[in-house]
């Protein structure tokens, strides 16, 4: 018996502040910071086939998936890169490009689908640095592989999936809401965004959510990432004393706490997240003789 099919799971991350450390070495390449894995992720269902292919889904608010119709470069050039063809479906909940790390996920779920779907032999940690190897090259994220690897709200002190990464839990609601996507390569190309966030970069490392949330602001604010269109959200946070920041790279609001719900919900259509419990999971496998 051999399996022909395998789904996965792998948990999202907001990230709030970051510093990118670029090595030509992409597995010395990554970045330092802190944020958020999340509850909400992405499923991935892989099925072995003669040729490489992506489906991507979402779903919208009841629940019911439509298709996105662009496909995956990314996933594409992760399956050739560990040398198998399959036809990947993933799907996914929260908006892709908006902060939530959805693109970290789906690579890091679909590297440990193919891992089991081809019986690769791939340890968790190699699963991680493969996952990240394409990550770094795409520029799709820096951080959010090696963070989504467990659960709990994280503060890397080193890059990379292999880094020092401190991981604590917490039971408290989490509510974002999203404006409009922002293309994470288009800010981490940026020599002077680049120059604004090294600067930005809090020296003090977190101990508590709340050390998270508030370092998260002041790095939004002093980066000058935050866009326009968020501010009257993040001031209405202000005045209801809600911790609330900028998911990082997107143009949204995550905020702490069951009264973040009503604030959020004046300006849009409103996510209820939790910290999540660990990470990529294999949900289950179909078998052919």
């Amino acid at each position: 018996m051999t399996r022909s099919r395998v789904t996965a799971f792998c948990p999202g991350h907001i990230s709030g502040y970051f510093l990118p450390v670029i090595h030509d070495d992409p597995t010395r390449s990554g970045s330092i910071g802190a944020g958020i894995v999340i509850s909400e992720g992405v499923r991935i269902t892989a099925e072995k086939s003669d040729t490489s292919s992506v489906r991507i889904f979402q779903t919208d608010r009841t629940g019911q998936p439509y298709k996105i119709p662009d496909t995956s470069p990314v996933l594409l050039d992760l399956m050739k890169y560990m040398q198998v063809t399959a036809s990947l479906q993933t799907t996914c909940h929260l908006p892709i490009g908006a902060g939530y790390g959805m693109s970290a996920a789906a690579l890091l779920g679909t590297v440990h689908a193919l891992n089991v779907l081809y019986n690769l032999g791939l340890c968790t940690p190699d699963c991680a640095r493969i996952a990240h190897r394409i990550e770094v090259k795409h520029r799709c994220g820096l951080g959010d592989v090696a963070a989504c690897q467990g659960g709990g709200y994280v503060i890397r002190k080193t890059p990379g999936p292999d880094g020092e990464i401190i991981r604590k839990s917490d039971t408290r609601p989490l509510y974002a809401l999203t404006i409009r996507p922002i293309r994470t390569s288009s800010v981490l190309s940026s020599p002077d965004l680049m120059k604004r966030i090294a600067m930005a970069f809090p020296k003090k490392i977190p101990e508590s959510l709340e050390d998270i949330m508030t370092l998260s602001r002041e790095f939004a604010e002093v980066s000058g990432l935050i866009p326009d269109e968020i501010m009257p959200v993040l001031s209405a946070c202000d005045d209801a004393h809600i911790p609330a920041s900028m998911t990082m790279l997107g143009c949204g609001v995550f905020a702490l706490g069951r009264e973040a719900e009503a604030v959020l919900r004046r300006f849009g259509d409103v996510f209820r997240l939790r910290i999540a419990h660990g990470g990529p999971a294999i949900l289950y496998g179909e078998y052919q003789s």
